[in-house]
């Protein structure tokens, strides 16, 4: 088996889905493999983030940023075209509704 078939269980194993490759043989090969052993070691630091930000939710700027683009968009569809203007208003010939006019 080749370390990219490894490598792949290796992640697979890291998410905490089925590796399809026995963890024995992994460690084994981990063991024998600088290169492997490289990787998984560097796939290990940057899961460590991904995994707190997953955990803790977003960061409450981005809570805020999202909100107040939410809250934007929502105040144009309130107001119709006028809020938008003609530019960029969707397809040439229609209306909010979607029908021809």
């Amino acid at each position: 088996m080749r370390c990219a078939q490894l490598r792949t269980a290796l992640s697979a194993r890291l998410d905490g889905e089925p590796a399809g490759v026995p963890d024995r043989r992994l460690d084994k090969h981990v063991a024998r493999c600088a290169a492997c052993r490289d990787w998984l070691e560097q796939a290990e630091r940057l899961r460590g983030p991904l995994l707190a930000d997953r955990i803790d939710g977003p960061s409450d700027d981005w809570s805020a940023g999202l909100l107040a683009r939410l809250a934007a968009e929502r105040g144009d569809a309130d107001r119709g075209d006028a809020g938008r203007g003609s530019a960029g208003s969707g397809r040439p010939g229609q209306g909010d509704d979607g029908r021809t006019r």
